[in-house]
């Protein structure tokens, strides 16, 4: 039976505000999704990666892989840690789940296993996926994009 679940990769800056965690819950919990990996992206990337992972042991879900992917050059506007008190006392060398530190290969090898395109989904500034692009143009034909972008311009 081919597989009805459509694989997604999350491309996000979880961690400043609060939307990107509530895309991540609403992803796991959709029955017709199947979340792949998480690239954390714009500054503190590690951070990122660690706030993933805690949510996924919280959740059950240390069977999605986290790649700590790029920092955008701007970063500093992306340095609020809102969410950074809730860190407290988790230990992420302790965590069940795989952490990849170059999350641009690990995207790359998510599309190059998939038997059928892959979405991206990208809540954050793209440095990620257009690093992922320099590297091999071709995954284009492997998959579908949406993209929110990280930006609101308020004024």
């Amino acid at each position: 039976m081919k597989n009805t679940k459509i694989p997604v990769i999350l491309d996000t800056d979880i961690g400043s505000d609060i939307d990107d965690t509530w895309a991540l819950a609403m992803l796991l919990e959709s029955p017709e999704l199947d979340l792949k990996l998480i690239v954390t992206a714009c500054g503190d990337t590690h951070y990122r990666a660690c706030l993933a992972a805690k949510f996924l042991e919280v959740a059950g879900r240390t069977d999605v892989p986290i790649g700590i992917g790029i920092s955008d050059p701007n970063g500093e506007q992306y340095e609020q840690k809102f969410q950074e008190p809730w860190l407290a006392g988790f230990n992420v060398d302790e965590y069940k789940g795989s952490i990849y530190e170059n999350g641009v290969q690990a995207l790359l090898d998510v599309i190059d296993e998939s038997p059928e395109p892959v979405t991206i989904i990208s809540l954050a500034a793209t440095t990620n996926i257009a690093r992922a692009l320099e590297l091999r143009p071709e995954i284009a034909r492997k998959c579908r994009f949406i993209g929110m972008h990280g930006s609101i311009n308020l004024g």
